[in-house]
């Protein structure tokens, strides 16, 4: 998924929630964060850090690092339970059953899923490209991200700029 569906279905699901009672008080800012916390952080490391490994996915799209969030949370508290959901919601949206190699690193072999060479920017953009170009349906996934998005929009009433300010400003939603 891009990046921009991971916080447009995270805000969603943050919507219907706290529509059904649920996530009270939760920052919107915190859940695109933790949305795209494990691009954030991978993305990076495979450009600079690891140029020649061939994967876009590395250490924060892995079961390990994820486990050990939720032990973390666990033990700290259910306050972050949400920011939790979207970190981890991130390996869903990514499909990451279908990617091995990576999800259940290092239990099968010290590489990460080979992909493509991404060891630029350049190179990161070229292979993103091939990807819209080659799976119609991320550019589904991505259209009804938009809707989500619209319907947060609408639902909230964020047109109307004390809502949008007070949504920019503190991550909040009118209830």
């Amino acid at each position: 998924m891009l990046p921009f569906g991971h916080f447009e279905f995270t805000w969603g699901a943050a919507n219907a929630l706290q529509h059904a009672g649920f996530l009270e008080d939760v920052d919107y800012r915190g859940l695109a964060l933790a949305s795209v916390a494990p691009d954030l952080i991978d993305k990076p490391l495979a450009v600079f850090v690891f140029p020649k490994a061939n994967a876009a996915l590395l250490f924060s799209h892995t079961l390990i690092l994820h486990l050990a969030v939720w032990a973390l949370v666990l033990w700290r508290g259910k306050k972050w339970l949400p920011y939790a959901l979207a970190f981890s919601g991130h390996l869903v949206a990514d499909r990451m059953w279908g990617f091995t190699q990576t999800l259940l690193w290092p239990f099968r072999g010290r590489q990460f899923h080979q992909w493509q060479h991404v060891g630029s920017p350049e190179a990161f953009l070229k292979a993103y490209r091939e990807i819209v170009r080659t799976e119609p349906k991320l550019a589904a996934f991505e259209l009804v991200g938009l809707g989500l998005l619209g319907w947060l929009v609408v639902d909230r009433k964020l047109w109307r700029r004390r809502q949008l300010w007070r949504f920019i400003r503190r991550g909040r939603v009118s209830q």
